[in-house]
């Protein structure tokens, strides 16, 4: 994968359009300072119909809980697809991202206190492996080669960032958590980038499910927001490595006896000859 950044740690000059006005970023991430790193990670499956296999695995609650926030992104998403030009496309977008982006890190969280984690577990890989499959064999038809395979891909930087950020401890880690402004911003950036990705591949999910078509002008908007999934994935991997850093291992201290030493000597003495 391209590293979305330079060898200096900065981004990279190649940039998805990402055009959303500053006060609705500025409203959504602070509208969702206390969702964290872990809920963003969690947060890259797109709520859909809920299989049977899954309401088996979940409390009544839950599946109430997973439909109503599922009907409210899909709302958002039909209009967003059903627009004739670029312009209307981006104009939708900015002006409902915000709420999407804080229901897409909301479910998580809200999940968490009536569904055990080893559930969510299992259902996001689930979703992972559906979504991955229903692209190959679905996207053909619905988009064309081209853009069924970036579809595919996106969806396979998602679950692998999903993955990474699953590496970060279970211990809350929130905006306010995080002392270092660096991190904060990475974090921030990481799941801006994050959703913003998932936002549109909802585009293409919805679209191919309901064999609606989308035209052409939005259909390159919503590819061009595929292309954030590279710096998020970036973003992720120096997140946790911030976050969750591996400890290099610590070189043990040989301890040397009487028996090492004269073993040494004896060593020595064989490499070196016996004196004339």
């Amino acid at each position: 994968m391209a590293s979305a950044f330079k060898a200096d740690g900065s981004l990279n000059s190649f940039q998805p359009s990402i055009d959303l006005g500053r006060d609705k970023m500025n409203e959504a991430m602070v509208l969702s300072r206390g969702w964290g790193m872990a809920s963003a990670g969690e947060a890259l499956t797109l709520p859909g119909p809920i299989s049977e296999s899954a309401a088996r695995q979940l409390p009544g609650s839950a599946e109430i809980l997973m439909r109503t926030i599922y009907e409210l992104l899909e709302s958002c998403i039909l209009a967003a697809i059903e627009k004739r030009s670029g312009a209307d496309f981006k104009e939708w977008r900015n002006a409902c991202f915000a709420q999407y982006f804080n229901a897409v890190l909301g479910l998580p969280s809200l999940m968490k206190f009536i569904v055990p984690p080893n559930v969510i577990d299992r259902l996001n890989r689930e979703f992972f492996c559906e979504l991955e499959a229903d692209l190959r064999e679905k996207g053909l038809s619905a988009f064309g080669a081209a853009v069924r395979d970036q579809a595919v891909f996106t969806a396979w930087t998602l679950r692998r960032m999903s993955d990474l950020v699953a590496q970060i401890p279970s211990t809350p880690v929130t905006f306010g958590g995080v002392q270092d402004a660096g991190v904060q911003q990475i974090v921030a950036d990481f799941t801006f980038n994050a959703i913003w990705t998932r936002f549109h591949l909802h585009c293409l999910v919805t679209s191919m499910r309901l064999n609606k078509a989308i035209y052409p002008e939005p259909l390159e908007v919503i590819l061009d927001g595929l292309r954030a999934a590279v710096n998020a994935y970036a973003l992720a991997r120096r997140a946790v490595d911030a976050l969750a850093p591996v400890p290099e291992p610590a070189a043990e201290q040989a301890e040397w006896d009487d028996e090492d030493a004269a073993l040494l000597a004896e060593a020595t003495r064989d490499m070196l000859g016996e004196p004339n």
